[in-house]
């Protein structure tokens, strides 16, 4: 059974914290990413309704995570609120995809077990929003 797209983004909102100031609800701003380009699989999950690129969380830009002109409150602020919506996607497994910033992962869509990580240049390529897929 496919897992919508809003349950997915309901489900990272609402999820259960893993750092203890990490408890706020993380309010979710999306749509297609402004870097090119996508590769085809995300192009092609996009398409198929089952991929969301993600480029605020709580009003403040994803990129902020990664911007050396941003304060450092900032930084560390995204930096712990995406850490938090990996670590609650790497948690279900309904999430084939997640990449930000700061890392990411790939679920091996049969097993459903997390069978690669997310390498420098895709994470490098992510730098201004957050790819997540859901299985077919």
């Amino acid at each position: 059974m496919k897992i919508s797209l809003l349950y997915l983004a309901v489900l990272l909102m609402l999820g259960a914290p893993i750092e203890a100031h990490a408890g706020q609800k993380a309010e979710v701003t999306w749509h297609a990413a402004d870097t090119e380009p996508e590769t085809a699989e995300e192009n092609a999950a996009h398409a198929e309704g089952r991929a969301v690129d993600i480029n605020e969380v709580n009003k403040m830009p994803v990129s902020l995570a990664v911007d050396k002109n941003a304060p450092e409150e900032k930084q560390d602020s995204v930096r712990r609120l995406l850490r938090n919506m990996e670590a609650v996607a790497r948690s279900d497994v309904n999430v084939e995809v997640f990449i930000s910033p700061i890392g990411g992962f790939r679920r091996n869509a049969q097993t459903r077990q997390i069978s690669w990580e997310a390498t420098r240049e895709e994470v490098a390529a992510h730098w201004d929003h957050i790819h997540m897929a859901t299985v077919k």
